[in-house]
């Protein structure tokens, strides 16, 4: 049996898929900088608490419109979510946007 595999997920493997790290590194970070659970912050942003676990897996694929929209409704700024892992989200600033 010949399973093909295609670049962009072997690519994932390779390099431990760093942005979909960072992206949730910076998710719970905010999360529990605003001392919320799971379930609160998943209502908090107006998606399924369903949705919150999955973006959560190894299997989350978010699109970039996803993450801002995310990023809107927690008041950060999107790039924030794709930093470097272990660096927490950095909130919109007054007058920003």
């Amino acid at each position: 049996m010949n399973t093909k595999v295609s670049g962009r997920k072997a690519a994932h493997a390779a390099h431990g898929n760093t942005l979909l790290i960072a992206f949730q590194d910076a998710l719970e970070c905010l999360r529990k900088e605003m001392g919320l659970t799971r379930c609160a912050f998943a209502k908090r942003l107006g998606i399924p608490r369903s949705s919150y676990f999955h973006l959560m897996t190894d299997a989350a694929n978010p699109s970039l419109d996803y993450i801002e929209l995310i990023a809107e409704r927690a008041g950060v700024e999107p790039i924030a979510f794709l930093g470097k892992a272990g660096q927490g989200p950095r909130r919109f600033g007054v007058g920003a946007r």
